[in-house]
């Protein structure tokens, strides 16, 4: 195992346990969101400061980003039923741009 793998394995981790905390404690979603922001920033400055690890520590960040959103997305259950499936893609698509939304500015869209 290279050390990007060792960084992104251990980012991942810490990023999935830390979603299991926030809904054990139903934590409020722009304060989990922003938790995550401030994690994968910490991932991006350990990368750029240790160039050895890495030469793209964008790509890192992409990576994180996607799996954290991913797992979050998942957290939603899913209707059953053929008339909830609309209703439950727009509610994914709306909470995917919450999230994009609350990584990006810290608060709920207005």
């Amino acid at each position: 195992m290279n050390c990007i793998d060792a960084v992104e394995g251990m980012a991942k981790a810490l990023l999935g346990k830390f979603l299991d905390v926030s809904m054990e404690y139903r934590a409020d979603d722009s304060e989990y969101i922003r938790n995550v922001k401030a994690v994968i920033d910490a991932v991006i400055l350990f990368v750029k400061n240790n160039p050895e690890v890495s030469d793209n520590p964008d790509l890192i960040r992409e990576v994180l980003y996607d799996f954290a959103k991913m797992r979050w997305l998942a957290r939603l259950e899913k209707s059953e039923g053929p008339d909830q499936e609309a209703v439950a893609m727009q509610d994914v698509e709306y909470q995917a741009y919450c999230y994009d939304y609350l990584y990006a500015h810290g608060n709920y869209p207005r």
